[in-house]
Order: structure tokens, then sequence, then C-alpha cells
């Protein structure tokens, strides 16, 4: 018993990886996860060629390369996501031996139980993405800085290049915030030429994809394709901070009580999370910047839906900040964390029972989806049409498979191709899957529908109900569409 009080980790390990190992082929995977199972089919040199034209480094899908190779009888998806599973163990070890134990008893439980449950964390270790493993190696570099900040050594220096060089071969935006942070933690101490000596093994360790990220920089200052629920970047700010801020705190698998009720709560962390940040001000130090930077990097590439996976390598900085708070306001900090685990409880349920979910695109069923084409037509009779802009066809491409090709809104050719398939009276039937709402200019999903409903009966299936707050939104911003559902398979037939 004194042990598991010492190492009290060995308690909630197991509790972690039962909710992250069970199921894992829950949802289907949805677009980027789609990318990855593709991407790591092909050869080593092929996966540097894509990703050298890619936003993402190549170290994440080489590993999940190599990870697929063992024979373990997983179905392609699961085995990849049982490796994001292992990461995301691995840091829940980190976050405890390099953070955590350095903490109060009380505050050490707190921050276990908080992690363990967290229904965000559970939602992003189970994705075939790098998200995990850019949350383990911030978390080993954010306590690195901090560990040479303090003591030179060439312990820790050996162990801060090692962790930032992984960090920015496993994706620009947590490398580059890491990076920068710690030479701020070195300049504040005055220690330039370990700054400059740092960069220049970094540089070393990374000429190899220099060029590489010198492009992907230059791309990010040219994006401006990113979808805005408001229509402006300054305005769609405040979004992409709250539904982070809901994300970390309650998960995205949320009802709309809980939602308002959370809300509430989330007010209560806040203030907590800004007392613990007076009180351990060298975290702030390492928190503040990864913070800002990592959210200047990703909120002008992604829209509001999936900046928490962008910013999920700064999760465990946020959470001890909170906890810091907790622990100082002992009445408040046990009512906000006994609040927080009903909420991550909560999170946990719905996400297993897929409901409540805030970005639908996670939890729609593209593989059932395709299944149910599959079944219901053949390759001969029928054909099918994506929306491109506003749904997912990577997800379709993995979920059809090369026998069943398909034709995607965006292609200019789209329109020419639809006709000739409505004069081929040997094609029975049409499946467009789409978004209720069209985002595209030339409003095609929309120019589609009409063009195949003049020729063919249509049977709508819908997918993904919004909740009544979302309608409640979507009809108080005036965004156009069919406001009950997320998504339909239009089945037109002769």
């Amino acid at each position: 018993m004194e042990w598991l009080r010492k190492h009290p980790v060995a308690a909630f390990l197991p509790l972690q990886a039962l909710l992250c190992f069970w199921n894992l082929g829950l949802l289907s995977p949805w677009g980027d996860e789609a990318i990855t199972l593709l991407v790591v089919r092909l050869p080593v040199r092929e996966i540097l060629r894509v990703a050298s034209g890619d936003v993402h480094p190549p170290l994440y899908y080489l590993l999940v390369n190599a990870w697929m190779r063992l024979p373990l009888g997983l179905d392609g998806a699961v085995q990849a996501r049982a490796l994001s599973v292992l990461f995301a163990l691995a840091a829940t070890v980190a976050a405890d031996r390099l953070w955590a134990s350095r903490l109060a008893e009380r505050g050490r439980i707190w921050f276990l139980a908080l992690w363990t449950l967290s229904p965000c964390l559970l939602l992003y270790a189970r994705m075939c993405r790098s998200y995990s493993l850019q949350l383990l190696v911030a978390t080993v570099a954010g306590a690195y800085i901090l560990r040479f900040a303090a003591k030179r050594s060439w312990k820790t220096g050996a162990g801060l290049a090692t962790s930032l060089t992984a960090g920015l071969y496993t994706h620009y935006v947590p490398g580059l915030a890491m990076l920068a942070t710690a030479n701020l933690a070195l300049l504040r101490k005055r220690r330039f030429r370990d700054a400059i000596g740092m960069d220049t093994l970094l540089a070393l360790a990374y000429l190899p994809w220099m060029g590489r990220l010198a492009a992907s920089l230059g791309s990010w200052g040219t994006h401006t394709g990113t979808y805005m629920v408001t229509g402006a970047m300054l305005s769609e700010i405040p979004v992409k901070l709250a539904f982070w801020a809901m994300s970390f705190a309650m998960g995205e698998a949320v009802p709309d009580m809980v939602l308002m009720l959370g809300s509430v709560v989330l007010l209560l962390a806040g203030t907590l999370a800004l007392s613990g940040a007076r009180r351990e001000r060298e975290l702030v130090w390492i928190a503040a910047p990864a913070a800002s930077i990592g959210f200047v990097g990703v909120a002008r590439w992604v829209s509001y839906p999936f900046i928490p996976a962008r910013m999920l390598f700064v999760f465990p900085f946020l959470l001890l900040l909170f906890v810091a708070g907790a622990t100082a306001h002992r009445r408040a900090g046990a009512l906000a964390v006994i609040a927080m685990l009903a909420l991550s409880v909560s999170g946990v349920w719905c996400y297993f029972h897929k409901t409540g979910f805030r970005n639908k695109q996670y939890p729609l069923p593209i593989r059932e989806i395709a299944s149910y084409i599959r079944q219901s037509s053949t390759a001969a009779d029928s054909a099918i049409l994506v929306d491109s802009i506003n749904s997912d066809p990577n997800a379709m491409e993995y979920a059809l498979g090369p026998s069943r090709p398909f034709l995607k809104t965006d292609d200019p050719a789209a329109a020419l191709a639809v006709a000739r398939l409505l004069a081929d009276r040997k094609v029975r039937t049409i499946w467009f899957l789409r978004n209720t709402h069209d985002l595209s200019e030339a409003q095609l999903d929309e120019r589609f529908e009409k063009q195949l409903g003049a020729a063919m009966a249509v049977t709508i299936h819908p997918y993904e109900a919004f909740t009544p707050l979302e309608i409640w939104l979507m009809r108080a911003m005036r965004i156009r569409g069919r406001a009950a559902w997320f998504h339909e398979l239009l089945e037109f037939r002769r």
C-alpha cells in the first residue's frame, strides 16, 4: 500500500489502458486517419516523398509503417490506433515521473485522475494520428527545458536536444513551439552561448528536412482557405478558443445540458488555473509561450473543430496549472476537481455511446455507409459522387477500397461525367454523399443534387443529427442548409 502511494500511476495506468484499448474500431476512420492508413501502406521511399509534399514531417508515418509490419492479426485501423494508445500511455508515465511527482500527494492524485479520465485525451489517443506522439515528446521536452535552464549538464542537454529533434520530426507546430520555449528559457537566464549551441545542434540534426520546413512555413503564411463560422479571422479567434477550452475541460461529446452546466465549471477551472499560474511561474514560462505559439500556428491553418487535436501537446502544462491552483484553494479546488471528473465521466460515456459529438465528422459512420453502397449496388450498374469540399472523400476512399472509384464534386470534369452517367441506361443508381451545408463558392452540392434529381428519384439517408442548441446557433448565424442533420447519403435510382 505504501508503494502504491508513492507510485499512484501504477493504479491509473491500467484504467487508462482499458479505456483506450477498449473497442478501438468503434469509430470509422475519418479523413486524416484515412490519409495515415493510405500513406503507411507505401514503401519507405514513397512515404518520404509524400511527406515532403505535405505539411507533416515523416517520423510518425515511418513509425506506423514499421508497426504495421508486426503480425498482430488486427484490422489495419485498429492496429494503427493501438500504437497511438501506446504513445499516450508512455506520455502518462512521463507526465507522472517528470511533472506530477513534484506535486503534493493530493495534487498528484488529482492530476492523474483528471488525466486518465480526460475525454479529450481519450478521443485523440485512439486516433491513428500523431497527436499522442506530440503529447509525449512535448511532455518530455518541457521537463528537460526546465532542467537544462536550471542547471547545465550533458545529460539534460542531450535529453533536451533529443526531445526537441523528435518534436520537429513529429510535427512542425509542437516542434517549433517547444524550440522557441527552450530558447526563451535560456535567454531569460542570459545563457546566449547555450541557446546558440542548442540551435546549431538542432539545425544539424534537422538538416535533411530543413527545406521542407521552410516550404511548410511558406505555405502557412499564404494559407487562406480555412472555414470560418463567423466569416472573419479576428472574430473566429474566440470561437476557436472556446472550442479548445471545452474540449480540454469536458471533451467533445457533450450533450447540450452538460455543455451549459460545464461552462460554469469551466469558469471556475480557468480561475484556478490563473491562480496556479501565479504560484508556478517557471511552469508558466513553459505553458504560455508553447500555447501561444502553438495556437497562432494552428489557428491560421485549421477551422475551430480541429484546434484541440493540434493543441494536445500543451495539455499536461495547462492541467498542471489547474491542479496547482486547485491544491492552493482546497475547498474550491476539491469542488472543481469533482465537477471536472463528473464532466469527464459524462464525456467518456458519450464517446463510447457515440452521442453528443460536437465535431460530427468523428462519429460519421463512413464504414457503414460504404458497406451499404457495396451491398445495394455494383460497380457496373452504379456510380458514386462525393462532396469533396464539405464531406470526407479520403475516408470514403479508404472505406470503399480501390474496386469502387468515385467522382469528386470539385473536379472540373465531374458535371460532364454525371451527365454521361445519366445518359447511360446501364447505370441504375447514383450515390451522392454530401454535407447538408454547402460551403462551396459555386454551390456545387446544390447544382449536382438538382442535376441528378431531375432524372432520378431520390431516397435520403440522414446521418448525425444536430442538437437543439446547434440548430438554434446555426439559425442565429443564418447558416444555410438543411439544419436537422450533418450528412446525407442521397440514393438516386431510376
